[in-house]
């Protein structure tokens, strides 16, 4: 009988723990019949928005530095089939039918209602605002409430005075204007954030012709850009004086200045660990002058955030997780995710740990915030001092067409590329024309010869690069490509020269013949002009030969540039 006993009080104690709880509790003053409160789960949040249940999109701008403010936001993502108008009411996008029902194309979700009534928030407090809210927000963290009337976008912005450090969440619940004075709960969201004493911040490393971007990996003797994003979204450090104190590895000595960004160039190839420390000197509020003592009692604190809000305090009465950072290594940001403009490819963000110890004094009115950036870089010799150090223009003959061939010779120092490039352009050095990449052979010189091949003169830019797997370097000159004005080839010339001969030849036994010959009367010849005539036909057929070879050899080349790699 007791184990049976046991049993059914461990089913309870289980059923107990698996039921759904509510996300928000009841308070006193909170309207649950305009407001109600549902428990997660409840099946009456399925049928709570016609045509499906809404996503609702929720972010923050942690981490936070302790001071400063932290801002939510949420948008609300609308069902397939309905989108939001400009005036806000959200639409049928066509013609449908859900659950039996029919809907019109532009025709509203929900009607709007009578807005003759007096809008108040779940605890009370009126909604000042000349249009009726269609959603209200309530905000959830610390034990307190904060309440905004808005949009389907809305935000809220919250101080983290007093608050200690730690990693939070910050529960929303969603309501929707359905009827007078009744809001339907639409469905609840989180948001994890999170308050540190360090300063969140990010660092970015970028150099000329780098090339892979982010890879932590740079040349020598070529400077690179050290860049600090301050990730401070409510400029909580707007008035602070900061300073960026710089170590760079390489034994140069430190370098402290008020600068986002500064450049350094190593000399030498290796392994470096370059770091940075952050000191921010902030004017404390509190120390402004000091105000007359009155006698006030205790009442919630007032929010500002673009929506209509109200708060609601209840006390503070949660658990906090302190969070432990180190400078060892890379680091990464305290809970949340930096925002796009601060993530980049070669960023870290990084915070020191201090003692107390090494805190400057607090007595002349300032506070004192920190942090750090270390991490690993490489290196390498790169290519280096491309040129351009000779162009040869030849013309050549082929069986189509003369074409221009320019060589040139580049040579580079320092690594060896693994890969050459040309590019042709315009006059202007602005349009391309033609570009050739290939492969370099090993060598144990940096000395190339690229071939281009021309049809037309004129005026070219040539820009000519060598990579290899950490390093880019490129060099560029303009030329002028003039195509020859006679035969140049001396094979085309003993070819016309022959031609020539055997027109001169031709011509004189055909002027003998007609001299020769006996004469005949014109009538005569009437037929005979309608066929071939022996006598003058390879006359006509060699001068022909021979114009028609230097019309060929004056006409304009038409053609594009070709497309021969270089050798």
């Amino acid at each position: 009988m007791r184990g049976v006993l046991l049993l059914v009080l461990l089913a309870g104690v289980s059923h107990a723990a698996a039921k759904p709880k509510n996300r928000f509790i009841r308070y006193p003053s909170w309207n649950n019949k305009m407001y109600p409160i549902w428990k997660d789960g409840d099946p009456r949040f399925q049928d709570s928005w016609k045509g499906g249940r809404m996503i609702f999109n929720v972010g923050n701008d942690s981490p936070t530095l302790t001071g400063a403010k932290v801002t939510f936001t949420i948008d609300l993502e609308f069902p397939h089939r309905q989108r939001e108008r400009p005036d806000g009411d959200v639409v049928w996008t066509e013609d449908c039918v859900i659950n039996g029902t029919g809907y019109r194309e532009s025709e509203p979700v929900y009607p709007t209602q009578n807005t003759d009534w007096a809008a108040v928030f779940p605890d009370g407090t009126p909604v000042e605002q000349d249009k009726k809210p269609s959603y209200v927000f309530v905000w959830k963290a610390w034990g307190r409430y904060w309440q905004v009337a808005d949009g389907s976008s809305s935000s809220l912005t919250v101080s983290t005075d007093d608050v200690p450090l730690g990693s939070y969440a910050m529960d929303v619940v969603i309501y929707h204007y359905r009827s007078k004075e009744k809001f339907i709960p639409l469905g609840y969201a989180s948001s994890q954030f999170s308050i540190t004493d360090q300063i969140p911040f990010a660092v970015s490393l970028d150099q000329v012709n780098d090339i892979v971007a982010g890879d932590m990996r740079f040349i020598r003797n070529r400077a690179i850009a050290f860049t600090v994003t301050l990730h401070d979204p409510s400029d909580y450090l707007g008035g602070a004086d900061i300073t960026f104190n710089w170590e760079f590895g390489d034994e140069s000595g430190a370098l402290i200045s008020r600068e986002l960004t500064v450049t350094h160039t190593y000399v030498d190839s290796g392994s470096f660990k370059p770091r940075v420390v952050i000191q921010a000197v902030i004017p404390d509020k509190a120390c402004g002058p000091p105000a007359e003592a009155t006698t006030e009692a205790p009442r919630p604190a007032t929010v500002k955030s673009p929506g209509l809000v109200s708060t609601m305090a209840t006390g503070l009465n949660v658990s906090m997780v302190r969070l432990v950072a180190t400078a060892a290594g890379p680091l990464s940001s305290i809970g949340g995710d930096l925002p796009p403009e601060v993530r980049r490819p070669a960023a870290l963000t990084g915070r020191a740990k201090r003692t107390v110890e090494d805190d400057p004094s607090d007595d002349d009115c300032v506070i004192y915030r920190y942090g750090s950036f270390s991490a690993g870089i490489e290196v390498f010799e790169g290519i280096e001092k491309v040129a351009i150090v000779h162009m040869d223009n030849v013309v050549t003959a082929t069986p189509e067409m003369d074409r221009n061939v320019l060589d040139i010779t580049v040579t580079c120092q320092g690594s060896l590329p693994k890969e050459v490039c040309s590019v042709i352009l315009d006059a202007e050095c602005f349009r391309p024309i033609h570009t050739t990449c290939n492969m370099v052979a090993p060598s144990n010189q940096c000395q190339l010869v690229l071939r281009n091949f021309f049809n037309h003169s004129g005026v070219y830019c040539i820009n000519v690069s060598l990579a290899n797997d950490v390093s880019l370097a490129a060099t560029s000159a303009k030329v002028k490509v003039t195509m020859g004005p006679g035969i140049s080839s001396p094979g085309s010339v003993a070819t016309v020269l022959g031609v020539l001969l055997l027109v001169v030849a031709l011509g004189t036994v055909a002027y003998s013949y007609n001299r020769l010959q006996s004469y005949r009367p014109l009538k005569d010849d009437t037929t005979a002009s309608a066929g071939p005539q022996p006598g003058r036909a390879p006359g006509c057929s060699g001068a022909s030969l021979f114009w028609n070879l230097l019309n060929r050899r004056g006409a304009v080349d038409d053609g594009p540039l070709l497309q021969d790699k270089p050798v």
